[in-house]
């Protein structure tokens, strides 16, 4: 199954969901169509049941580059594009949809392209990948969520460092840093994003699902509040199917066949 959208690739297959930036002439800038395209491919997805996983990649030799300059100078963009609404939107529709998104940086992550990098559940890089908060270099400010996701990550002095600095960072540097929880060779990034992506297609969707919630929510709660929220889930995850096939399954010392349900 694929959905088609000018600017981006979108096929599902065996509950995978590729999502590819597909405008390696230029290394897959950002501009408002782009955006567009990236939102509604995720509002799809998410009601989707055949998509278990999403894998969000850039085609070429780059992720993404970051926003579209041309588009910036030239003032197509509209304000309120600019100004953070709908990018603000397509940040959390990828940070909140109740799947898990993986992104296979492949290239170049810089800017607007980070901010769609932080905004997923797990980063696989490349060994060519490279990170930068780039916006200092022409006066901008960082958007796309980048200020409220690296902090989180990398603490909030080394994130104001890589803001000022607008250093580039290469893969291993990501790594280091908790931005990438696995470097591979460039020939086995989408492979081994794909093999970890099928993995978790067969696995317990409601239990992902409420894992993503409770670390992200819990961020945001006090240890009370989250013990509080935990006790509502355990309640719900215990009359599942696929837990009673989990432990099913364990006992009879076999693979468990879930079914999300």
């Amino acid at each position: 199954m694929s959905y088609e959208f000018e600017t981006i690739d979108v096929t599902v297959d065996e509950g995978v969901a590729a999502v590819t930036l597909n405008r390696p002439d230029k290394l897959n800038p950002l501009n408002q169509k782009m955006g567009d395209g990236l939102y509604n491919a995720f509002l799809m997805l998410r009601e989707d049941d055949n998509a278990k996983v999403v894998v969000l990649t850039g085609a070429g030799k780059a992720f993404s580059a970051g926003g579209d300059i041309d588009d910036i100078r030239g003032g197509t963009h509209k304000a309120d594009y600019m100004m953070g609404r709908n990018i603000g939107r397509l940040v959390q529709l990828i940070a909140n949809i109740e799947k898990p998104v993986i992104c296979a940086v492949n290239g170049i992550a810089a800017g607007a392209g980070a901010g769609l990098v932080l905004a997923c559940d797990v980063i696989y890089a490349s060994e060519r990948a490279k990170f930068s908060e780039i916006y200092a270099n022409i006066g901008m400010v960082p958007d796309m969520g980048n200020l409220w996701f690296l902090p989180r990550i990398v603490g909030p002095y080394k994130a104001k460092e890589l803001c000022f600095s607008a250093d580039i960072i290469d893969a291993q540097e990501m790594y280091r840093l908790g931005i990438a929880q696995k470097v591979f060779p460039p020939e086995e990034l989408m492979p081994k994003t794909v093999e970890f992506a099928r993995k978790l297609a067969q696995g317990p969707a409601l239990s992902y699902k409420l894992s993503k919630s409770f670390i992200d929510r819990g961020l945001r709660m006090t240890l009370e509040q989250f013990f509080d929220l935990e006790a509502l889930a355990v309640v719900v995850a215990l009359q599942t199917e696929d837990f009673k096939e989990g432990v099913n399954a364990f006992i009879e010392r076999r693979k468990p066949a879930y079914k999300g349900s």
